[in-house]
């Protein structure tokens, strides 16, 4: 039967959980933890139960900052060894969740993370994860997505060759008009939308083809959408492509009412969102279904907050990493 109610309450008490204890199932992720938390924080924040104790959130930061690491990146967890150096991704998910708790950023390392972020970048304009795996199979629009916003909150000049950035993310585009993760393989949900927003931040959106993304994107939806031609509905995609559409200015071409129906199916009876309905909630697809909705019409409705589908958090938490980037210019 169709769900109507938006659970908010469950919802809170799901994120609380997973930002507190990693539940048995989820320890394999220890190493992605900082991400993890990301998504908790910033489901917190959408639904407006971001409210911790001036305690709580003063260990949170703690153990944020703990993650940086000497290269100027941030790392995943506190449980990797030693010298483990910084990623991209976590670099990006850890500050974003410093934002999203109002964390001054004056202990963030500027220099070192703007050589880190140009120790990434590979020869052809790709990013890898970490500077010791240039070339690897892993230097793809993701790693280019979060090391140009990572480079805005490093604030002044990239670091980083930006046109070859740019051009890096352009031979990722196909023939169906989508992009891929690196060039030569399919389009993907996930990649047409660090794609585009990697063109944003870096300031060449004007370079997509915005005919063929679009299409591409629509073609995608079934009443949610699907990563690939032949796939089922995951929530997940509801914002990867509605992000992608949106960064395009075009949000008002997805289909709401079937969208925000399959999300709202997809909720737990105990909080959360899995990929589909009747599935297991996860944090990835809880905070992936409501950034999801929060970019459609049913976000005054549910009361979230407005999300920059760019940036990937409230448009509060992006002012914040922005305005501390320009104060320390």
């Amino acid at each position: 039967m169709a769900q109507t109610t938006f659970k908010r309450n469950a919802h809170a008490s799901f994120f609380t959980l997973c930002l507190r204890a990693l539940p048995a199932r989820a320890q394999d992720y220890d190493s992605n933890r900082v991400t993890i938390a990301f998504f908790c924080l910033s489901g917190l924040a959408l639904i407006g139960k971001l409210n911790p104790s001036d305690e709580e959130r003063d260990a949170w930061i703690e153990w944020l900052w703990s993650l940086q690491a000497p290269d100027g990146g941030f790392r995943g967890s506190t449980g990797e060894p030693a010298g483990t150096p910084g990623n991209l991704p976590s670099t990006y998910t850890a500050l974003a969740s410093l934002a999203l708790l109002r964390a001054p950023l004056d202990r963030l390392d500027r220099p070192g993370l703007h050589a880190f972020l140009a120790a990434c970048q590979a020869p052809d304009g790709s990013f890898s994860p970490t500077p010791d795996t240039l070339g690897l199979f892993q230097n793809d629009v993701r790693m280019a997505y979060t090391a140009s916003l990572a480079a805005k909150v490093a604030g002044g000049t990239p670091s980083f060759d930006v046109p070859a950035a740019i051009e890096f993310v352009r031979r990722c585009e196909t023939w169906e008009g989508g992009y891929a993760g690196r060039p030569g393989i399919e389009s993907h949900g996930g990649t047409n939308y660090c794609a585009l927003a990697a063109l944003s931040l870096l300031g060449a959106l004007d370079k997509a083809d915005v005919a063929g993304s679009s299409r591409w994107l629509m073609q995608r939806q079934i009443g949610g959408f699907q990563g690939r031609p032949g796939k089922l509905e995951d929530v997940c995609y509801s914002f990867w492509c509605g992000g992608a559409l949106a960064t395009l200015g075009l949000a008002s071409l997805v289909n709401e009412e079937p969208n925000a129906q399959f999300l709202l199916d997809s909720q737990s009876p105990i909080g959360g969102f899995g990929k589909e309905p009747d599935v297991h909630p996860d944090p990835f697809h809880s905070y992936l279904a409501i950034a999801a909705l929060s970019l459609t019409s049913a976000r005054e409705k549910l009361e979230l907050e407005e999300i920059d589908p760019v940036y990937n958090m409230p448009l509060w938490a992006r002012d914040w990493l922005l305005a501390a980037a320009e104060a320390a210019a």
